[in-house]
């Protein structure tokens, strides 16, 4: 995989990203999830903490660029090979965070199938669910694409 470009529909995505704006700005500041260090030294796990924080903010900022304005005017994003790791982690980042916020009403399992009825969710159930299922197959379509 040397690039990869995704093509979107930018009225159907932009709601989405809108969706998703806060958490990434959340997730600059927080971890996606809780971490434990690798032993019980404090000083350890507050470098450990400040690293993964910093790794995080990375993978948050390869997503913000993928859906920057040129992507607002052609509907186009591109992946670069070099890129990927981080887009997969900011994905999957992002994937946490929606379904702490939006779609903590329902099991990972359903999620993870999609047998759920759309039609019985609220708003912000709806368009969480579609940004997590955009970011899954983001996830999916890179991972088809590299070079094992």
């Amino acid at each position: 995989m040397n690039r990869l470009e995704f093509r979107l529909d930018t009225k159907s995505v932009l709601p989405l990203l809108e969706h998703v704006k806060p958490l990434m700005e959340q997730l600059a500041i927080d971890l996606a999830t809780p971490n434990v260090s690798p032993d019980n030294d404090e000083l350890m796990s507050d470098f450990w903490s400040k690293d993964l924080l910093t790794s995080q903010r990375k993978d948050i900022a390869a997503i913000a660029e993928l859906f920057d304005d040129e992507f607002l005017d052609t509907g186009s994003a591109t992946v670069d090979e070099e890129d990927a790791d981080l887009v997969l982690r900011g994905c999957a980042a992002v994937r946490l965070k929606i379904r702490e916020r939006s779609l903590e009403a329902f099991s990972d399992e359903a999620l993870e199938s999609g047998e759920l009825d759309i039609e019985d969710f609220n708003r912000d159930q709806r368009i969480g669910y579609a940004a997590y299922a955009l970011f899954a197959s983001m996830q999916e379509l890179i991972i088809s694409q590299l070079e094992l």
